[in-house]
């Protein structure tokens, strides 16, 4: 039995036994409309939304349309000897949740350099394997996060599960192709920050034929670094933006595996190396790897095996497959002036974009 047809039958039991007729007689002379109100007003009906009716999940507003960003973070202080950088692929989702990979160094921690397995042959520099920071050529040795994300004007905000937030500044460049992300805050110790985003996919990536045509005159590098000065002291954090890159002109090496660049010329000058960071290369991470020809010599190596600058990098590819140049970090990290300790390190993030 219905709940109206319970709740007339207590209406209607002083009528007598013809209740079809004195329902029939009620409903008459209450009027359907007073009939519906006395039913609202007993709380005997409760209202139950249709499937048409359910209101739809609103789908999160992706970062400027983009899905998969290459970002470098880390928490830089003059002052301190426990800075720290961290490289990742941040990947959001429609449903307001964002996943993370990264690469995490810092100066409380010694990790050595390790090669990358490619050698650079028949290249403007020495014949070498390439190095880069200590567990960047294993994905095995990366970190994961996950959070959620909001996206309101020109501000982005990740939020992860440990309840730290971290704030970006959000452009558009490549004519829409890709979307920029400078640092702008957060509640823990991050203090700068460069990101770059498009929906090409992860083994998306530029060769180095392709990395080597590029243009580098027109590459911006900007970059935020820990040092110290030559007798490895006063740490202090230098900067700066606008200028390109040191090398502007690589060279292929053979096998297409990797590319070279001299500085300078001579025992004075600087060999560059970029690389991937491991074998396979179906993915975006790269690795310079820079030495003084002069430190090698003075230590009677051909190679050098001393405090080198490793660079851990991944490349910034737009919608279109188009290679921009990377996003990185340095984490070269003291491993041979013992007396010197962490004063002896160079750690920071960069990008080289254009």
């Amino acid at each position: 039995m219905t709940a109206i047809s319970r709740l007339l039958r207590r209406l209607l039991r002083p009528f007598g036994t013809s209740v079809t007729h004195a329902r029939h007689s009620f409903i008459t002379a209450l009027g359907i409309g007073a009939l519906a109100a006395v039913m609202l007003g007993t709380s005997v009906l409760t209202a139950q939304a249709t499937p048409d009716s359910a209101p739809s999940a609103q789908a999160a507003e992706l970062p400027l349309g983009k899905q998969r960003f290459v970002v470098s973070i880390g928490g830089l202080r003059a002052s301190s000897t426990e800075n720290w950088v961290r490289l990742g692929q941040y990947e959001f989702h429609s449903d307001g949740t964002v996943t993370e990979q990264h690469w995490h160094w810092s100066q409380r921690i010694r990790v050595n350099r390790v090669g990358t397995g490619f050698v650079a042959r028949d290249c403007p520099t020495r014949t070498c394997e390439v190095q880069t920071a200590g567990g960047y050529q294993s994905t095995a040795a990366s970190s994961t996060l996950n959070g959620t994300y909001t996206v309101d004007g020109d501000r982005l905000r990740v939020t992860w599960s440990n309840g730290l937030w971290e704030d970006w500044v959000i452009e558009s460049a490549a004519n829409g192709a890709l979307a920029t992300l400078a640092f702008a805050d957060a509640n823990f110790t991050a203090t700068h920050g460069y990101g770059y985003g498009s929906n090409a996919a992860w083994n998306d990536r530029a060769s180095m034929q392709t990395m080597a045509a590029a243009d580098h005159t027109q590459f911006e590098h900007s970059y935020r670094l820990w040092k110290t000065t030559s007798s490895n002291s006063d740490p202090f954090i230098d900067s700066g933006d606008g200028s390109p890159f040191w090398v502007q002109d690589w060279s292929v090496c053979s096998g297409a595996s990797c590319l070279g660049a001299r500085t300078s010329g001579g025992t004075a000058g600087t060999d560059y190396y970029v690389s991937p960071a491991r074998s396979p290369i179906g993915h975006r991470r790269d690795t310079m790897w820079s030495w003084r020809l002069a430190n090698a010599d003075g230590r009677n190596e051909y190679c050098y095996t001393g405090n080198s600058h490793v660079k851990p990098m991944m490349q910034i590819i737009d919608d279109n497959g188009g290679f921009h140049g990377w996003v990185g970090v340095e984490a070269s990290l003291n491993e041979t002036v013992a007396e010197q300790g962490r004063y002896a390190d160079d750690i920071g993030v960069f990008s080289i974009f254009g």
